[in-house]
């Protein structure tokens, strides 16, 4: 699946001249399977959870939810989507979060939701449940690779790259929201194999018989 979702990375930028420039629009086609994707991620670790005996998998999941949910809320612009477009652009319609009674409260809320998730990792030690998957060599580096490669597509895709580059990627949008649908799922794979993670059975020792 790495292998997989690193080849696809690569094809970000081909897939970015042939794909209609519709597709990337703001609660278009790839914005959605974006979401989709996100809110898988937040079931999966919803999964974990409930199915763990409170072990550091467990409390992962526990603490990955609102990091899912809250990547999900913002790709949904906190639920401005939902409501009619303020207006159509050349990168197509628009919304924004401004017009939502609640979006004040929007980063009090996250803060919260992150700094209860910091606080209960540490306290059930998802911290060392970590350092023995990254011990035991069950850490997704491929998947890290991946995600960042993600972010420089999009980074280049929103345009922060030389001028002289700047000709060679066309519809940009479209390179940037393919590269943020590849790195998103990206962590949901990571957060499958980390979460699956089982420590290595040592090997039985075996002692010399003794002769008497």
């Amino acid at each position: 699946m790495q292998r997989l979702l690193l080849l696809c990375l690569f094809l970000c930028f081909p897939l970015s001249r042939v794909i209609p420039l519709e597709w990337s629009w703001e609660n278009g086609v790839i914005e959605n399977a974006q979401v989709v994707v996100l809110l898988a991620g937040l079931v999966f670790a919803g999964q974990a959870w409930r199915r763990g005996l409170r072990d550091g998998a467990a409390m992962l999941g526990l603490c990955a939810m609102p990091v899912w949910f809250l990547l999900a809320g913002r790709e949904l612009s906190w639920g401005a989507v939902f409501l009619p477009p303020l207006g159509f652009g050349p990168e197509g319609p628009v919304y924004s979060s401004r017009v939502l009674f609640y979006r004040p409260l929007v980063p009090a809320i996250a803060g919260v939701l992150l700094l209860a998730a910091f606080a209960t990792g540490w306290r059930h030690g998802v911290h060392r449940y970590l350092k023995r998957v990254v011990a035991g060599k069950g850490f997704p580096w491929m998947c890290v690779v991946i995600v960042l490669g993600a972010a420089f597509g999009s980074s280049a895709g929103e345009g922060h790259v030389p001028a002289f580059a700047r000709d060679w990627i066309a519809h940009s949008q479209v390179l940037e929201e393919l590269s943020e649908l590849v790195g998103y799922i990206g962590l949901v794979v990571a957060q499958g194999i980390v979460l699956r993670y089982r420590a290595p059975v040592a090997a039985p020792v075996r002692t010399a018989d003794t002769v008497h």
